[in-house]
């Protein structure tokens, strides 16, 4: 699967994420799933209020290694 799709995004939140995934994956996993796959890749996030240690904020992943991420996932499975 090629795509030449170029996605700017430099931090985007798990909702807007579901939309990059996917262009990847079909059916799109849930979202604990992706969660525990982003944490266990060690994907940068970060807080939009980093004072909030738990709870409080939108968390941003990083888009770049969510991308790479689901590249390597793609090339595995096919």
């Amino acid at each position: 699967m090629e795509t030449n799709l170029k996605i700017t995004a430099r931090s985007a939140s798990l909702d807007e994420l579901l939309a990059v995934v996917a262009l990847y994956l079909s059916p799109v996993p849930h979202r604990d799933t992706l969660r525990n796959w982003f944490d266990n890749a060690k994907i940068p996030r970060f807080k939009a209020n980093p004072t909030a240690k738990r709870g409080g904020g939108i968390v941003f992943y990083s888009v770049s290694h969510v991308e790479k991420l689901l590249r390597s996932l793609t090339v595995k499975i096919q």
